[in-house]
């Protein structure tokens, strides 16, 4: 795996680096949330966006809540979601439709990442979600995971060779966490 990028501006919402991962949320002993992202699964993208928003308790207690809303959409439903977006047989979308799928369902584009958790956590109705559990073992291709574990309060970074677990009522500054890689993998 090659080094993370240089520290990025985290207040940049377009893609940075098409570096793929997941963001899981565990509850109850069950992955409730195992969603892909595309973009920017170095710690110090996708991982920064995560450790802001359990850095909040108050988003917590609102993921926790908002976790009543997700469900497994079905690969039927799926499907006629995206034919309301595109008209081709395959699925693709245009530039246009793709934004306009993304804007109109985040909780199932690869575009939104680590942002599933603040889009659960805002949810006042249904959240569909396709959730990737084998995703996480692919060695090649999953290059960061991020995990909220509300079963014992921690949230889990890996990145490469480093897995970095912080406790939630005692989390690292964003320099303090960003340095904990550094530790790990030197």
């Amino acid at each position: 795996m090659s080094d993370p990028p240089a520290r990025i501006d985290t207040n940049r919402k377009e893609p940075q680096m098409g570096t793929r991962g997941i963001t899981k949320v565990i509850n109850n002993g069950e992955t409730v949330v195992a969603q892909y992202g595309q973009w920017d699964h170095y710690p110090s993208g996708q991982g920064i966006t995560a450790l802001q928003f359990v850095s909040n308790p108050d988003n917590v207690a609102k993921l926790k809540a908002g976790l009543a809303n997700v469900y497994d959409i079905s690969e039927e439903d799926h499907k006629a979601l995206i034919r309301k977006y595109t008209d081709n047989e395959n699925g693709w979308f245009s530039g246009d439709q793709a934004t306009a799928y993304s804007n109109d369902n985040p909780s199932l584009t690869r575009d939104t990442g680590a942002g599933i958790l603040e889009v659960i956590a805002n949810s006042t109705g249904p959240v569909p979600i396709i959730r990737d559990l084998e995703f996480e073992n692919d060695e090649l291709f999953c290059e960061g995971s991020y995990t909220v574990n509300l079963d014992n309060n921690t949230f889990i970074s890996k990145y490469g060779e480093a897995t970095v677990v912080c406790n939630l009522s005692a989390l690292p500054t964003i320099e303090q966490y960003l340095d904990s890689f550094e530790t790990v993998n030197a």
